[in-house]
């Protein structure tokens, strides 16, 4: 059911009843009505919570007259907006100048006309109703402006925002982003985003990410970055295109959460402590990768197993201590010569393992000559010379799992160290 439209209160001021009469028979069928007799009338209907919409408010009247009842309605803030017209006898320049200077709308004089009066009444509602209207709106839309202010301030204390150029220079970034990289906009205004790249993160990450959003798609990735000081932090980033307003792209905008908390947990989990290279849990989960990227795309990899020789005698003569620095020595030796895509961890004791995606035998005997040769002729502190032996196998498409290829790797790796260590061997059936 649609409710009739609320009507406008008029508030009548006169101090004589045949005049409010008169006048509250014009308005009565279209407007609800206040009336008063005085001036402290007046004042007294306007402290209620219902407040009248208009003032017809004659000039002459019973203590306090008409001006200073108008005077007190516009000194009031909660009553200033009203609108008052002098419906008055009082037409004299004087008198109507005065009721205008102390803020009234309109002024008419006695007797009036029917029409005029209705006329009268409804511009001046419709005008102050629309100006009402737009002073709401504008609080509103003040509010909104404040609101939206506190949020970005929010945003750019919290959130790590980065903006760049096409060519990736860097245009604007929030103080979230300052706070977690330790540089000020200042210094990194105008530069790279390589400024914070770390030197562990792959190329291959990068020239994907530039592909992807060059061509006007969104991209989402994990990022390790490297702060002013030096320490490491991992971002998990979008990063999509900005367009101006006749949609051409003028640049990009990074949203990125800090997850390096996360990721330390997660390499804490597949890092083996002592060598910082992954574990074996994370070798088995590569494996099962590589199996059926290898199985989708019909080629096969390579695994490269070593030992370190005579380790046992290492801790018998010399102690753990210097047996496990040999092992972070050669852990960083074969990080330093192992290809990208390569992956390294700590298989078990002093045995390594290397997966060599798409890799064939020839290959990773040579990769695993050269890695033998720098080991052999690296001089290990206390120790002197160490040595490593290696063995070979490829994975089999056949293969149901990491197990067989595995296997077949310490074959060839056991036939190396019967043979008299310090060699290369390839598994032969």
């Amino acid at each position: 059911m649609i409710q009739a439209e609320k009507k406008q209160t008029i508030l009548i001021a006169d101090d004589e009843p045949l005049n409010i009469s008169v006048v509250a028979d014009i308005l009565s069928q279209e407007y609800e009505l206040l009336v008063a007799t005085n001036g402290e009338k007046v004042l007294q209907i306007l402290t209620s919570d219902t407040k009248p919409d208009l003032i017809l408010l004659d000039i002459i009247m019973p203590g306090m007259n008409g001006f200073e009842v108008a005077k007190h309605i516009k000194q009031n803030s909660d009553t200033a907006h009203i609108p008052i017209i002098f419906l008055t006898a009082k037409h004299d320049n004087e008198s109507i100048v005065k009721g205008f200077e102390l803020g009234a709308v309109d002024y008419l004089s006695k007797p009036f006309r029917t029409e005029e009066l209705l006329v009268r009444l409804k511009n001046t509602l419709q005008i102050f109703s629309l100006r009402n209207a737009l002073n709401r709106a504008l609080e509103k839309s003040q509010a909104y402006v404040k609101t939206i202010e506190t949020q970005m301030v929010l945003i750019d204390k919290n959130i790590i925002i980065s903006s760049t150029d096409l060519e990736g220079k860097i245009t604007e970034i929030s103080d979230a982003f300052c706070k977690i990289s330790g540089y000020t906009k200042e210094q990194l205004i105008g530069k790279n985003h390589k400024i914070l790249k770390h030197p562990e993160m792959k190329s291959s990450t990068f020239v994907k990410l530039w592909e992807t959003i060059t061509r006007g798609d969104t991209w989402q990735g994990e990022i390790r970055n490297r702060s002013k000081e030096g320490e490491c932090y991992w971002l998990d980033m979008v990063i999509y295109p900005l367009y101006n307003e006749v949609d051409e792209k003028i640049g990009y905008t990074a949203i990125s959460q800090n997850i390096t908390d996360k990721k330390r947990v997660e390499e804490l989990s597949i890092t083996d402590q002592l060598t910082q290279l992954h574990n074996r849990m994370y070798l088995e989960n590569s494996f099962k990768t590589e199996i059926r990227r290898s199985k989708r795309y019909n080629h096969s990899f390579a695994v490269i197993m070593l030992d370190i020789d005579y380790f046992k005698e290492v801790n018998d003569t010399y102690g753990h201590d210097v047996g496990d620095n040999i092992l972070v020595s050669i852990a960083k030796l074969l990080s330093e010569n192992i290809r990208e895509t390569d992956i390294l961890g700590r298989w078990g004791g002093e045995e390594f393992l290397i997966i060599c995606p798409h890799t064939t035998d020839v290959e990773a005997f040579v990769l695993a000559e050269k890695m033998r040769k720098t080991l052999e002729s690296y001089p290990f502190e206390i120790v002197g010379k160490k040595t490593c032996s290696f063995g070979i196998s490829v994975f089999d498409l056949k293969d149901e799992g990491y197990k067989e290829v595995v296997k077949r790797s310490d074959e060839a790796l056991y036939k190396a160290k019967k043979n008299g260590r310090n060699q290369v061997v390839e598994y032969q059936k």
